[in-house]
């Protein structure tokens, strides 16, 4: 998230540049110049400043799922999963930097530079629905925190309530308080500058960090107290692939901020190595949070503490909700929540607009039309009541696959194998010459960097690769990659089946 705010603070510094009254010309030269700025402040943290970076990117709302899924399908399917899926992300993640030149502020540039425009765009495209997905994760999430809060406070002034999965408006609910939420949200997504939030947002790991120690204690607290319940409800294997697989997928998706995270190490020799460790943590942090939840959410069953009408996607949904602790964690998570939900749509709001407008042209009422489209969107699947891990390992299943497997492969083999000579407008070859195109991973609103160029006369072939063709066979390297891309299909397409089953 923290990579967020600052992809949101470049995005504001150059909508300033977009008000003023001067030239298309000045206005490319005012942005490019932000962008070489934002270049230049890189390289001043430490190798365990950026571990903490990377593994801070991935751990977020797929820790609140983890130990429900992990007793469902599997502690021991979980653990398997997550080794595979880690390394195949982590690998897809250097290979990103690997191709990306000191030059280019993020994997669009690297994107537009070697595959070409169309490339560019699918990621970009691709990056909009994630995060449109993740804007509805984070909506559904919120009011899971919000809404036993408010029962409380109904119960003791004699307003009575629906229970959690009962659609209806003829008294409180779920869906009234999704309504009422929304409305109390909206006028900050109709903000154009994040002021204050962008300050806080750093802090809401907090919130995610004291769910992982609650989920610890009670874990271990359920294997003291009753054994023998933990061991009657909890699964160790199961064929739930896909949707172990697809949450995972998305839990470890960090290739889209990754490439500014790592421009900021101080040791640039140490990237792959800094990222192996992050994600080596994050893998030891999530297994934790699923296997104690596990033990946890077991626990409670035995126990039959699960609440009535309760959907139980999350550990807190298996304990009262007057429960002080419960009540603390929702209250920590709801804030956090509430923190980054603005700012995941102010950045799929510009980036969108990023696909679809020149630099010359500015959306007025389509400003306003996108954030009340994106609000009532988030709000219709929370009403109806869409399964959360359904929504969480579709999402990380069908866009992992372009993010974590088909675009980093593609750029990679491309550099290695392209041949020479070979070249076409929308697919230029990595050893060749080519203009650069402004871009950067959270375009702003009412920008297409695709338009314009950053360096119009620089050479951008890529960096020197002759140590790496040296490391593996032509032939060894595209089978293992294929490999890999098989896994990634094979995880799109089980989810989807699933889903029709």
């Amino acid at each position: 998230m923290a990579q967020l705010a600052q992809e949101a603070e470049v995005s504001q510094q150059i909508q300033k540049v977009l008000k003023q009254s001067v030239s298309k010309k000045e206005k490319k030269s005012l942005i490019k110049s932000i962008k070489k700025s934002s270049i230049a402040q890189t390289g001043k943290a430490t190798s365990l400043q950026t571990i903490i970076s990377v593994s801070n990117s991935m751990v977020g709302t797929s820790t609140l799922v983890f130990p429900v899924l992990f007793c469902q399908s599997g502690i021991g399917l979980g653990i398997m999963i997550a080794i595979i899926i880690g390394l195949i992300s982590c690998r897809t993640t250097q290979l990103l930097i690997v191709h990306n030149k000191s030059d280019e502020m993020d994997l669009p540039d690297t994107l537009q530079r070697v595959l070409g425009a169309k490339w560019k765009t699918i990621f970009n495209i691709s990056n909009v629905i994630l995060l449109w997905a993740s804007g509805i994760i984070y909506m559904i999430l919120i009011c899971n925190q919000l809404y036993p809060l408010i029962q409380i406070i109904c119960d003791n002034i004699g307003i009575k309530s629906a229970q959690l999965t009962e659609i209806t408006l003829s008294k409180l609910s779920y869906q009234w308080v999704g309504i009422g939420y929304t409305l109390f949200i909206l006028p900050m997504f109709f903000q154009k500058k994040l002021g204050i939030i962008l300050q806080l947002l750093p802090y809401g790991i907090i919130s995610v960090f004291s769910f992982i120690l609650f989920t610890i204690y009670e874990g271990i607290y359920m294997l003291i107290t009753d054994h023998q319940g933990v061991v009657d409800n909890l699964k160790w294997f199961s064929w739930d692939v896909s949707t172990m697989a697809g949450t995972f997928a998305l839990a470890l998706l960090i290739q889209s901020m990754v490439v500014p995270i790592m421009k900021n190490n101080m040791i640039q020799q140490n990237n792959n190595r800094d990222i192996a460790i992050g994600f080596t943590w994050t893998w030891f942090v999530y297994c934790m949070a699923g296997t104690f939840g596990a033990f946890a959410v077991a626990g409670a069953l035995a126990n039959n503490q699960k609440q009535d009408g309760k959907s139980g996607s999350t550990l807190l949904d298996y304990y009262p909700s007057d429960n002080p602790l419960v009540i603390v964690i929702q209250v920590l998570l709801f804030l956090q929540l509430t923190l980054v939900f603005p700012v995941l749509q102010f950045i799929t709001r510009s980036q969108f607009f990023g696909l679809i407008y020149e630099l010359e042209r500015q959306p007025k009422w389509q400003f306003y039309a996108f954030s009340l489209t994106y609000a009532i969107t988030c709000l219709i699947v929370q009403c109806v009541e869409v399964d959360l891990s359904l929504i969480i390992s579709l999402c990380g299943a069908v866009i992992g696959l372009f993010q974590e497997y088909i675009i980093p492969i593609a750029l990679h083999l491309n550099c290695l194998y392209a041949k020479k000579g070979f070249q076409t407008q929308n697919q230029p070859n990595y050893n060749q010459v080519q203009v650069s195109m402004e871009s950067t991973q959270y375009l702003v609103d009412q920008v297409d960097f695709t338009k314009f160029s950053l360096n119009d006369e620089e050479d951008l072939k890529c960096n020197d690769h002759q140590e790496l063709l040296k490391r593996m066979p032509k032939n060894l390297r595209i089978s293992l990659y294929s490999f890999i891309l098989i896994i990634g299909i094979a995880i799109g397409i089980g989810k989807l089946i699933d889903i029709f089953k």
